[in-house]
Formats: C-alpha cells, structure tokens, sequence
C-alpha cells in the first residue's frame, strides 16, 4: 500500500505469487493462509483509524456502516486489494478481479456463535463465483471467537436450514451435512488473513472471552459472474470494482476506486 498523508505507512512486503503446490492445496482444502499483510503494531494504526474514521461514519448502505466500505474509504479499499490479498487471489481466479464485497465482523464478550454455513447460501451473485480473505483487526484468538473451518468441505454442497434461537445467523447448514471432527481454529495475529472458498464450511463459536474480535471480510469474484446489486444482503447504492485486468462484458454496475 503506497503512503499518503492520509494513509498508515505499511511496511514493505515482499509479494509472492502462489506456488503450485499452495493452489494445488487451495483444491484440496478450499483455504489457504494465514498469511501477513502487515504486522501488529501496523494494524494497531489501522484499527484506530477504522474505529475513528470509518465506523463511525455513514457509507453506501446508510442502515449498515459496516458494509461495503471499499466503495467510500479509500483506506478500507487499499486494505482489500492490497498485493498480499491481490495477487495471491489472481493465482486462483486469474488475472480480471473484481472487487464486490466487504464486511466488517465484530464479536463482542458474549456475542452469540455464527452457525456452520457455506457463504454462497446467502449470496445474490451467479454463478457462485467467489474467493474470501478473512483479515484480522483485532487479535484472534479461540477464547474471543476465532473462525473455525472444515479443510475440503467445500468439495459438496450442504442444505441450508433454519438456524436456532442461540445462533446469530437465521440460516445454518444442516447439523445432519457436517462433520466437525477435523475442524480447525484460525488463530491470527492483528494483520494476518487467510483465503478460502465460497464453499468452505465455516463458524464461530460465542465470545467466551472479555476481549473484542474484530475482522474483515474481502469477497473477491470475476467479470463473468453477475451481481444482483440491489438484492440482499447487498443495497440500492452498491457498486462493484474493477481491481485487476479488463471486464468485457460489462454484467455489473461498476465505480471508479475511492480517493480519499
């Protein structure tokens, strides 16, 4: 990320484009990672600046600050296509990227578990297209609700249900579809992210700690794939961006990258 008087200077990171035994495994699991983007104390500046500057401030969805602020902040939108995330998702997708999707989510102490679910459930985009980069703010920890994933879930599809009263979601993947036995914990360091798949099944137990988790979601998908901007979880104001390469074909509202 270039400095800017207005911007956190991130250190230098050596980029790497992935190997092929990294994609090969991308396959077999359906993630990859953690990898750095920057360090703690980088993040520490960052994270001060998210509070101040970004999550207390209106954006594209006025009902929803945290959502969709690549389209407004050019911070948020620097942090989402940075080379670290950028190039490692242009190994998996190739090089047209589009930028179409950020969220912030924040567990406090006592926040209820977010359920098993595959993302692509609740997505208004087709074909379901996707690669994430999940990118710790805070530290992440399994006490404070770290997210636990199932390495190759992502190889079948499972039936949606209804979700429990105990579950911050409404909707869940069925109990009967998932076998947690092999689930791992994504342990971060603040500036540490890792990517998976729009089908990897994954959850969040409650907040047992008495500290805040708070991380990023980045969705990355490509020009062929078409976005249902209006339709929710997305919002009348939504815009997708163009981060790498050409789109030819012109499916989905676009906007220019924010500059400030």
């Amino acid at each position: 990320m270039p400095a800017t008087a207005s911007a956190p200077v991130l250190n230098a990171v050596e980029t790497q484009r992935l190997s092929r035994e990294e994609i090969e495994r991308y396959h077999v699991n359906g993630y990859l990672g953690p990898y750095a983007l920057c360090s703690p104390e980088e993040m520490a500046q960052i994270r001060k600046r998210i509070e101040e500057e970004v999550l207390t401030t209106d954006g594209p969805n006025p009902k929803q600050r945290v959502q969709g602020r690549f389209q407004d902040k050019k911070l948020i939108y620097d942090l989402c296509t940075h080379p670290a995330i950028r190039e490692r998702i242009a190994c998996l997708l190739g090089p047209d990227l589009v930028l179409w999707a950020q969220y912030f989510f924040t567990k406090n102490p006592g926040d209820k578990e977010i359920p098993w679910h595959q993302d692509f459930a609740y997505w208004p985009i087709e074909p379901a297209v996707n690669l994430s980069a999940w990118l710790a703010i805070d530290e992440v920890t399994t006490e404070n609700s770290c997210v636990r994933i199932i390495p190759g879930s992502h190889k079948r599809i499972v039936q949606h249900v209804k979700s429990t009263e105990d579950k911050a979601f409404g909707q869940m993947a069925d109990p009967s579809g998932v076998d947690d036995s092999q689930a791992i914990d994504m342990v971060l360091k603040p500036g540490e992210f890792f990517l998976f798949n729009e089908k990897l099944l994954h959850q969040s137990n409650a907040n047992v700690s008495n500290k805040r988790r708070m991380g990023m979601a980045v969705r990355y998908t490509v020009p062929f794939v078409k976005i249902d901007h209006e339709r929710p979880p997305l919002y009348p104001n939504h815009r997708a961006i163009l981060v790498n390469g050409r789109d030819v074909l012109g499916f989905n509202k676009l906007q220019a990258p924010p500059e400030k």
